[in-house]
């Protein structure tokens, strides 16, 4: 890890608690995904599943305003000045 991070500049470790889903933003996506998109949907079989998410995940990509509600719902700030 400290040889990846020494590599990529724009990068830093942050130290979360052991278990702190309100500090991480991307249990907002997948509580999103769970409890929204996927609440009804029933795969044939688990790559049914993965297409299905990849999917969502990309549209998802290409909302940001809904992906800034989304990390809006942690706790943590949104991040500014990265390049």
């Amino acid at each position: 890890m400290r040889a990846f991070l020494a590599r990529n500049k724009r990068l830093w470790l942050e130290r979360l608690p052991p278990y702190a889903p309100e500090l991480n933003p991307v249990e907002q996506v997948w509580s999103w995904l769970k409890y929204g998109q996927l609440a009804n949907f029933v795969p044939d079989d688990l790559v049914e599943l993965d297409d299905e998410i990849i999917a969502r995940l990309i549209r998802l990509r290409c909302d940001p305003e809904l992906l800034r509600s989304l990390w809006d719902g942690s706790e943590r700030p949104f991040p500014t000045g990265l390049s």
